[in-house]
């Protein structure tokens, strides 16, 4: 058994650890007078983690921002490349599905809730069946202004899922690139091509501004095959290593249109279009190896639609000084093929006709958000009021066709019914400045959700029931500046998630084996403790941090094995027990020209993440926590700002069988061995107008797996091996501004 502590030991242990470190790196919270304008870590603006413009330094939590000049510069391509160097949040990838969804701290899938411009996005399914998944990867990163993850809790601003965490997608505007007064335009083009996938990619980018009216219409276009691993054995059925073949592409339009009616009032519209196709070889399905040149195919599309509309207005009312509201319409949908030829096991010689199978899944929302702001003095203290209500209609279909290829015979049904999910939430926060260093943020939520499920060929009425259910959840966090350049944070917050559609509905008898819907679960619930250490000065910045997670009621799918009309199992999906999840984490820069006198303009960045989870009723580790993480960036940006780069350094601990529980399998689980990568990166401004940026990744051709590609994976399958990460690579893209 380990040693456990109690959530104020650890917090007091680890901000031991914090205090120490800082009296090594003291001197970046110097007297900074005279000190040179940089852009320092801790300024970077976040609008998610509080609901309103702030300073990463004034947020009482831990925040990530990526910026769009960074994953410019980074060449990120999809949500993974732009977590590439952020430890404690790992972004899964499936050979089929592509990009499965986002960890944080140890929590994924649907405790992680994730937005493009407030609007929650599809929820994630996958029984593991292969030709059955619902994916929440429906964003085009060439869309994006910023990604914001806001690590831990987060349900008393923005209610259910965020228990684990929040991504919020923050799509561009007209004014990122027009000037900020009088009439403008831009027009942009990128061209980008990455050896990995071999990938290419284009976007147009247009805005414009005529006097108060301000338009901007952006279309990228992305052609790619499968992502290639290190190079292992062309070898086909379960022994295959190489990734399966695939031609996949994507088109995708963002426009918006925006009007400053007066000096009080402005109102937009956004259109959001995403359309992305794969053709695949899903030759490691082969099983049985016996059919060369006839392997199971897959045919995939994902389609997501957003219209929206927004209106701010400057109210300055003994209420509300302004608001916010928007109305959004969205669509989510996905489709699977797959043809399974006909085929003879070697086992023992029973025969499968050919057979193809077609899934739909389809997510239908309408969402209204409001937001209102008030300043005021009240009790001889200054309070900033965030306050405001979501109201949300989702409607979720889902259907299976199967069809007998050999004898025609077809037959059509559902996992789970139609279910039309209300949402409804209210929320108020108040930011309490209490003295000239210290700072308070109590939080309150009350969110009240209803799921209307409808009997359809494959669920009768009276098999499912109505669900209603209410949570109130609490944050309490404050901020106190021990110096002008140091602060300390500590915050107490709550989560919730309510269960989802499939975990509470899906329903499939196989015949030797069932699942079983669930409408009984409980919300899942979470306690987080959180404390934190910042700095600023001449020489840098940093910010340490440690958190200690508590979870009741954790929502997974059990299997049991007493039924002999299923010997493969009966499966349903429960609340079961208690989990904790600690850990801490590091980042910061170093200006190395002023505490080395290096070249002006290099620095040094650095960023670690440590997690460990427990569940607390079996004593057994969590296996969706990643191992520890560090990252290291030597960076130079030329004086005359026309050139520069960075050389990137990651180092990843490897995953023991002791930090990994096996007790619900019958075959011992997929370990990894840790690693070390060196990336390196430039960009050269060839005039005002073209700019020309380059990656070389994976220098030294290391050989390594990413854990959170093959946990739960057992050792008795070889095809894990598919999942080893591409050996040196590279990518180039050219921008150019008319």
């Amino acid at each position: 058994m380990r040693n456990q502590r109690s959530p104020i030991q650890f917090c007091r242990h680890a901000l031991a650890v914090a205090v120490a470190m800082t009296t090594v790196v003291q001197s970046a919270s110097a007297n900074n007078e005279g000190e040179a304008e940089r852009a320092h870590l801790l300024d970077q603006v976040t609008v998610t983690a509080t609901r309103s413009e702030k300073q990463l330094k004034d947020v009482v939590g831990s925040v990530s921002v990526t910026t769009r000049e960074t994953m410019d510069k980074e060449l990120v391509r999809n949500v993974r490349d732009a977590m590439r160097y952020e430890p404690g949040v790992e972004v899964g990838t499936d050979n089929r599905s592509g990009i499965k969804g986002v960890n944080i701290r140890g929590m994924d899938a649907n405790r992680v809730k994730i937005m493009v411009d407030g609007v929650d996005q599809s929820q994630h399914f996958d029984p593991g069946f292969g030709y059955i998944s619902s994916q929440r990867n429906f964003i085009d990163v060439d869309t994006l202004k910023a990604i914001e993850v806001v690590k831990g809790p987060a349900s008393s601003l923005y209610g259910s899922d965020a228990i684990g965490g929040t991504v919020a997608y923050m799509t561009k505007d007209p004014v990122d690139y027009l000037d900020v007064e009088g009439d403008d335009s831009h027009v942009e083009l990128k061209g980008g091509y990455t050896s990995a996938d071999e990938g290419f990619a284009e976007t147009i980018t247009a805005a414009n501004r005529s006097g108060d009216l301000e338009t901007m219409f952006v279309y990228t276009r992305r052609d790619n095959k499968e992502t290639e691993n290190y190079d292992g054995a062309n070898i086909r059925g379960k022994n295959r290593t190489r990734p399966d073949p695939m031609d996949s592409g994507l088109d995708s339009v963002l426009t918006k249109v925006q009007y400053q009616l007066n000096d009080n009032h402005r109102m937009g519209t956004t259109l959001e279009y995403l359309n992305s196709k794969s053709d695949s070889d899903l030759l490691t399905e082969d099983a049985s190896g016996q059919n060369p040149g006839n392997p199971v195919t897959a045919k995939d599309s994902s389609k997501r639609t957003r219209v929206g509309i927004f209106h701010e207005w400057q109210v300055d009312s003994p209420l509300v000084d302004d608001l916010r509201w928007t109305l959004d319409w969205q669509k989510t949908e996905q489709n699977q093929i797959t043809n399974m030829p006909a085929y003879t096991a070697s086992s023992n010689g029973s025969h499968y006709n050919a057979r193809l199978k077609d899934y739909d899944y389809s997510e239908s929302s309408l969402t209204l958000n409001s937001q209102f702001n008030k300043a005021l003095n009240f009790g001889g203290f200054n309070h900033s009021l965030v306050y405001g209500f979501n109201v949300s209609e989702t409607e979720t279909k889902n259907s299976n066709l199967s069809v007998d290829l050999d004898n025609g015979v077809a037959t059509t049904d559902s996992y789970i019914p139609k279910v039309t999910a209300r949402n409804y939430g209210i929320y108020l926060q108040d930011e309490i400045q209490l003295s000239d260093r210290l700072m308070l943020t109590p939080g309150i939520r009350y969110d009240k959700y209803s799921y209307r499920p409808k009997g359809n060929a494959t669920f009768n009425d009276q098999d499912v029931r109505d669900i209603n259910d209410g949570k109130f959840t609490f944050r309490l966090g404050t901020i106190y500046d021990l110096t002008d350049n140091l602060s300390v944070y500590a915050q107490f917050s709550q989560g919730f998630k309510a269960p989802g559609f499939y975990e509470m509905y899906f329903s499939k008898d196989g015949g030797s084996y069932m699942q079983e819907a669930n409408p009984n679960l409980r919300p899942e619930e979470s306690d987080s403790w959180e404390i934190g250490l910042r700095g600023e000065g001449r020489l840098g910045s940093y910010e340490i941090t440690a958190f200690y997670n508590s979870y009741d009621d954790f929502i997974e799918s059990t299997t049991h094995y007493n039924d002999p009309t299923y010997p493969y199992g009966v499966t349903t999906y429960q609340n079961i027990g208690h989990a904790t999840i600690k850990g801490l984490e590091l980042r910061g820069q170093l200006w190395l020209d002023e505490a080395i006198n290096a070249p002006v303009g290099t620095s040094l960045r650095f960023a670690a993440a440590y997690a460990e989870g427990e569940d607390e009723d079996s004593k057994k580790p969590l296996n969706s926590i990643a191992p520890l993480k560090g990252v290291i960036g030597l960076g130079y940006d030329d004086i005359s700002e026309t050139w520069g780069g960075e050389l990137a350094f990651t180092m990843v601990q490897g995953k023991s069988r002791s930090d990994i529980d096996n007790s619900e399998n019958s075959a011992e689980l997929v370990d990894t061995s840790g690693y070390g990568l060196v990336d390196m990166s430039g960009y050269y401004h060839v005039s005002e107008q073209l700019t020309v940026r380059a990656g070389l990744y994976n220098l030294t051709d290391k050989k390594y797996t990413r854990w959170e590609d093959v946990r739960g994976m057992t050792t008795n399958r070889t095809e894990f091996q598919r999942y080893s990460q591409p050996g040196r690579n590279f990518g180039v893209s050219v921008n150019y501004v008319f």
